[in-house]
């Protein structure tokens, strides 16, 4: 037998052996294949030859007929009139007209017979210099030096204009990482654009209502500060941002393309480099201009000034003091006073580092910020001073506790009659649970507990559990700002509805001194109705006009 790699080399086989004089029969048996094929193959190498050979035409079949035929013109009518209209709808209508075929031959026809959408033209548009910015994520895994792999996700930020490029490499994708890379993009540029497309990303925007977008409030108080105007991009439209789309490919073509790194900051160190050696000198396809010759010349001074403040990108947040005196943030652990065990702390993060304020926003702590999830532990030196006094003794919390309420004195009480020498650590215990409960709950759950003489913070913590339900920290203080705001405004006290019924009644009015009076009353001037032509506004008197008013 014969072997061939390829079709084509079977047919040449087939037609150059048949016109050296083998047989279909000897054909088919040395090649393999039936006599049929190789009468087919004959057969179409010679009609190609007579007929001529186009290799762009194809093979048109002859339809068959069907029962549908004749229904096609009332199908177009039907389609004509309504375009939405459902193969089930017009499957009945044709019943009605005497069809007799089956519903899936009816489908593929009124398929092929609809009008397909036609898809709108994308037309590149040019901004004017200063006008636009577009901003958007890019996710890649990268491979380091020691073999691990490292999930980034790379911010860019791109002047419409000039096509100046700003980007920068991160871990997480959260609202102040968002407004940070902002930040630093605008400062890169020294000057900010009248406005910026966005996805519809949650921090962003929130949601869509009636095909408008609802932005993120706080999103909006930061873009604000700079002067910038957000536009939502019309959902599963990424071609509308274009011009901050395509150049991902350059970022990773040219940029992570060929390069191991080390780490994060390895990454970040390298894109800033490319910037300022690739990005920026490069020739853009589209304005045949290096993006920064652009930008200097002609879009720089079109663009926004910086405020003379920055904004503020620190996420805010609220931690309650552990018993070894340390907050919690991103699994790592910052030191603060023994003294602030129990209480809840306000923590201002920024980039960098960690500031701890407390209760009455003093700063009480400050700390270099450790890389997130790392599960490291911050601790100063001066925050343990006389710490074996300090960290187990009650006096150092006694009036944390005692705020708890009024009858939190006579537990503590209590509390040291049963607990002579750790009646701190007990106290202590009960004040670690502000950070899943409100102090009021934790307050009676204390009187709850001395009715039944249980003094330990054990018993104290099962009554919570029991009794009250969790909340957040930011729970307990909104509901304590709201209490505040409730306490300063007037109290408002309901009316009687006896005092709106004045305004129900139809006081006559006074006549006024200069209208001449009628003794009488058939020949008073009427009112309305039927009994006479009324007095137009021009004609009504001063003391009417005022009634009439009201």
């Amino acid at each position: 037998m014969t072997s061939y790699s390829s079709r084509e080399e079977l047919e040449n086989l087939v037609v150059t052996r048949h016109q050296a004089g083998r047989s279909a029969r000897s054909l088919a048996k040395e090649l393999g294949i039936s006599r049929n094929t190789v009468r087919r193959v004959l057969k179409r190498v010679s009609q190609q030859r007579q007929e001529g050979h186009d290799l762009v035409s194809k093979k048109t079949r002859v339809p068959r007929s069907s029962k549908l035929d004749k229904y096609i013109p009332q199908m177009d009518a039907l389609l004509e009139k309504y375009p939405n209209i459902k193969g089930q709808r017009v499957f009945e209508e044709l019943q009605n007209a005497g069809y007799q075929g089956g519903i899936s031959i009816l489908r593929e026809k009124l398929h092929a017979l609809r009008p397909k959408p036609k898809r709108e033209p994308i037309v590149r548009f040019e901004t004017e210099p200063g006008e636009q910015g577009q901003m958007d994520w890019s996710p890649y895994t990268l491979k380091l030096c020691n073999g691990e792999s490292l999930k980034v996700l790379c911010f860019s930020y791109v002047l419409g204009f000039s096509r100046r490029q700003y980007i920068d490499f991160v871990e997480h994708r959260d609202f102040h990482t968002l407004i940070r890379r902002h930040r630093t993009a605008f400062e890169y540029f020294g000057g900010v654009p009248q406005h910026c497309l966005y996805d519809s990303e949650k921090t962003v925007v929130l949601r869509w209502e009636a095909n408008q977008p609802i932005y993120n409030p706080a999103f909006l108080q930061f873009i604000t500060h700079y002067h910038c105007r957000p536009v939502a991009c019309q959902r599963r439209r990424p071609q509308t941002k274009g011009k901050v789309e395509a150049p991902f490919q350059y970022v990773e073509g040219n940029l992570l393309n060929g390069r191991t790194f080390v780490d994060l900051d390895d990454v970040r160190q390298t894109a800033q480099w490319w910037l300022a050696n690739r990005s920026d000198p490069h020739i853009h396809d589209t304005t045949q201009r290096a993006p920064l010759e652009l930008f200097l010349s002609e879009e720089t001074s079109a663009l926004q000034a910086l405020p003379l403040h920055p904004y503020d990108t620190s996420a805010v947040g609220f931690r309650v003091c552990s018993m070894d005196g340390f907050v919690e943030w991103l699994t790592n652990r910052y030191s603060v006073a023994y003294e602030y065990v129990g209480e809840i702390m306000t923590v201002k993060v920024s980039e960098n580092e960690i500031v701890v304020y407390s209760p009455d926003i003093r700063e009480v702590a400050r700390h270099e910020r450790q890389p997130d999830s790392a599960h490291k532990t911050r601790e100063l030196p001066e925050h343990r001073a006389h710490a074996k006094k300090v960290r187990y003794g009650l006096e150092s919390v006694r009036d944390t506790f005692l705020a708890l309420g009024e009858t939190s004195e006579d537990f503590l009480k209590g509390l040291q009659k049963s607990f002579p020498r750790n009646s701190g650590y007990h106290a202590r215990q009960i004040l670690i649970q502000k950070d899943t409960y409100n102090s009021n709950d934790i307050h009676q759950a204390l009187v709850h507990a001395m009715r039944y003489h249980a003094y330990d913070c054990l018993a104290v913590e099962r009554i919570l559990k029991a009794r009250f339900r969790p909340r957040t920290l930011e729970q307990c203080l909104h509901q304590e700002s709201a209490k505040r705001f409730r306490d300063a405004l007037p109290r408002i006290e309901q009316r009687s509805l006896s005092e709106y019924g004045v305004l129900l009644d139809d006081p006559q009015p006074e006549p006024h001194p200069t209208q001449e009076k009628h003794d009488d009353p058939e020949e008073q001037r009427p009112c309305g109705g039927d009994h006479g032509p009324t007095a137009t506004d021009s004609e009504l008197p001063e003391g009417d006009e005022a009634f009439e008013g009201q």
